[in-house]
């Protein structure tokens, strides 16, 4: 039985992992062959509903996203491609299923008060001090860097020009952010100075903003609407995904084969997916949690969060999974200060806050070597990271660090 508070974790829909070698026609008639009618992202690409994947949904039995070649098809129809695997062009075309989760933003449970280490002063935010930004001759100018979450303030004077493109994927909900969370994290990949108090607390402020909604405005979504996401951002040819978002992994679970797919489907398309580790951890009443989904995939980089005295947070996920599930890098996550809806700024905590830190210093090393690969991009980040006397489960490489 599901507790009152428990978030729920799966949608009732499916997802359906495409073999990349099968042309989308043969995707289409494959799925007639089985009954099933399905749209293609395509088909809605320039459309200027934000309601693009409940139409689609609502109009056919699923929705391929052609750029990364993943199927979302409503609940029960994907046993109509169960049923048929015998045929096996069925079978060589839909590959393996797995049932849809229920996606959120990543935000913790409590507010730790300033600790004695790094600080905020006139120049800058701990954080920003804490990964070394100031040292950066690049600012990441011309990057294009997207961000999944709740979308953004469109009226914040920090962000505002930095936006390049914004697109909705949650019905009935425009790209305006009403929650917070998704201008908290675009500021802290791009917002530059607090226009009152004058310090830096972005880490990258030249780069080019892809804003995608993939959460509501109650902080939740969908794989579908995450994918939906990805997908628009690769169309868009942008160098980083930072997502702040992710359900909750069970001791042992493993991680989604279709979103791994769609990970190293980035890194060949030389796109880096950046994505909060995960707060259901408890570390001081003795609970650590594994890392969570999507994060666990071994593409996508797992970020952790800590504190001003460079400790683990309390509330960070950890490597605990085996087959994947490894926290990657670590940043700073507890009481960062960025920009927040309302055109208003405000500290929050989580792994959340580390992802987009870490998106925007590799947009800093895009900046550096254009030419380099999302793959190259990744080993520098952990080359560049600065070690710390913690267990690799905790922080993977150590303290995310700019040293050019």
């Amino acid at each position: 039985m599901r507790l009152e508070n428990e978030k729920p974790k799966f949608t009732g829909r499916s997802l359906v992992l495409l073999n990349n070698s099968v042309k989308p026609v043969t995707v289409t008639n494959q799925a007639k062959r089985a009954s099933l009618r399905l749209a293609s992202s395509l088909d809605y690409a320039k459309s200027a509903s934000p309601d693009i994947l409940e139409e689609a949904l609502s109009e056919a039995d699923g929705i391929v996203f052609d750029k990364i070649r993943v199927a979302v098809l409503n609940e029960g129809k994907v046993e109509e491609i169960d049923n048929r695997r015998s045929d096996k062009s069925i079978a060589r075309t839909f590959l393996n299923s797995e049932p849809e989760r229920y996606v959120y933003a990543i935000q913790a449970r409590g507010k730790k008060k300033q600790q004695i280490g790094f600080a905020d002063n006139k120049a800058a935010s701990w954080g920003m001090h804490a990964i070394n930004v100031l040292s950066s001759r690049f600012t990441g100018k011309g990057i294009p860097v997207a961000v999944l979450d709740t979308g953004i303030d469109t009226a914040h004077p920090d962000l505002q020009s930095r936006i390049k493109r914004k697109r909705t994927f949650i019905s009935g909900q425009q790209v305006m952010d009403l929650n917070g969370h998704g201008t908290h994290c675009a500021g802290l990949v791009a917002g530059f100075q607090h226009v009152a108090k004058k310090f830096r607390y972005g880490t990258a402020p030249g780069v080019q903003l892809y804003i995608a909604k993939v959460l509501s405005n109650q902080g939740v979504g969908t794989d579908g609407s995450i994918l939906a996401g990805i997908d628009w951002a690769l169309e868009n040819k942008c160098r980083i995904i930072s997502m702040s978002l992710g359900g909750e992994a069970e001791p042992g679970e493993a991680y989604s084969a279709v979103y791994e797919s769609v990970a190293k489907e980035a890194l060949a398309s030389n796109c880096l997916i950046i994505a909060a580790a995960g707060n259901e951890s408890e570390r001081s009443n003795g609970l650590i949690a594994p890392v969570g989904h999507p994060a666990n995939c071994p593409s996508i980089m797992a970020v952790g969060a800590l504190d001003q005295q460079l400790a683990i947070a309390d509330f960070s996920c950890g490597g605990l999974n085996p087959d994947g599930g490894q926290v990657d890098i670590a940043a700073p996550g507890v009481n960062i200060w960025s920009t927040w809806k309302n055109k208003g700024y405000r500290r929050e905590s989580g792994t959340s806050m580390a992802a987009p830190i870490v998106a925007g210093l590799a947009a800093l090393l895009t900046e550096s070597d254009p030419r380099a690969s999302a793959a190259s991009t990744w080993m520098q980040l952990i080359q560049q990271a600065r070690r710390l006397d913690l267990p690799a489960t905790d922080t993977g490489a150590g303290l995310a660090y700019c040293r050019k």
